[in-house]
């Protein structure tokens, strides 16, 4: 049986003002929940915070990962303005420029020349790059460079 974090919290300050040990509340909750709906250490854990005075139920706040984005507002910005670098993205979604770059890798673009771009071609791209290849070739076959390089060795005779 799943149970709330919540609700077994509201058990052990039951039970916390009643003035039952954290170890029996934790024995009891678990006889009626089952075993896996707290332990006895998380139970000496709310015990002392209830102790020290903080009667709330919840998780305090805390640092740590950072929230994940949504890969649609992320589009949507990139969609806005193709030209955002990773800083102003960063800024703009308060978050770090890591959890930037793995949305924008999830979402297949990637930074090139300060622009968010696909990161796989499209066919008129492959195209012109197979013509300029094509032509460097040509060029290299009909006058090569190494015809016009001179190379000398020099030996120092004495």
């Amino acid at each position: 049986m799943d149970v709330s974090k919540k609700f077994v919290r509201g058990c052990l300050l039951y039970d916390f003002k009643v003035g039952l040990s954290a170890a029996a509340s934790s024995r009891r909750i678990c006889q009626a929940f089952g075993d896996s709906a707290v332990n006895e250490r998380m139970a000496r854990h709310w015990f002392q915070k209830f102790r020290s005075g903080d009667l709330s139920l919840c998780d305090k706040a805390r640092t740590g990962r950072l929230q994940a984005l949504d890969d649609e507002a992320v589009q949507a910005a990139i969609e806005e303005d193709s030209s955002q670098t990773c800083g102003e993205l960063v800024r703009q979604f308060n978050t770090s420029s890591e959890m930037v770059r793995l949305h924008l890798n999830h979402l297949g673009k990637t930074y090139r020349l300060n622009k968010g771009v696909p990161h796989m071609l499209l066919e008129f791209h492959k195209q012109q790059r197979v013509a300029a290849s094509l032509l460097l070739l040509s060029r290299h076959r009909s006058a090569s460079i190494f015809s016009r390089v001179l190379t000398s060795d020099e030996k120092c005779i004495l």
